[in-house]
């Protein structure tokens, strides 16, 4: 958390736009905040919603947050169930989420579905 925290400057700045926002308890996001390697189900269940999109070089991105506490941590995980990109955000009121879906359920495991279950869910999916 450490790092994010830290000012970048030149090549590291691009654009963002938040699609999701995920509001944990103050509990997990302290420990999401201190375990940014982990797996986390929340993660690989909205990885469509995270990508970079090459035509106008923003990072479409969740906003890991807490309404606890006024910061916040911008994630692109590029289909990972992990944050593959980050930033700190030192006040989440500045960025403009009027009408951005926050997430019913947080789930924070790092159990992920096997390959039969992604199977099944993509042969649902198709037959429709």
């Amino acid at each position: 958390m450490q790092e994010l925290k830290e000012q970048y400057y030149g090549s590291f700045r691009c654009g963002f736009e938040v699609e999701k926002i995920a509001e944990l308890s103050r509990e997990q996001f302290e420990k999401f905040s201190s375990e940014l390697y982990e797996f986390y189900r929340f993660l690989y269940d909205n990885r469509d919603a995270m990508y970079m999109d090459p035509g106008d070089r923003n990072m479409h991105c969740i906003l890991v947050t807490t309404s606890e506490y006024r910061e916040g941590i911008l994630v692109e995980s590029e289909g990972y169930p992990y944050p593959r990109y980050a930033a700190f955000v030192a006040d989440c009121r500045r960025i403009d989420l009027e009408g951005k879906e926050v997430l019913e359920q947080v789930d924070m495991s790092s159990t992920l579905p096997t390959e039969t279950e992604v199977k099944k869910k993509n042969e649902r999916t198709e037959s429709r």
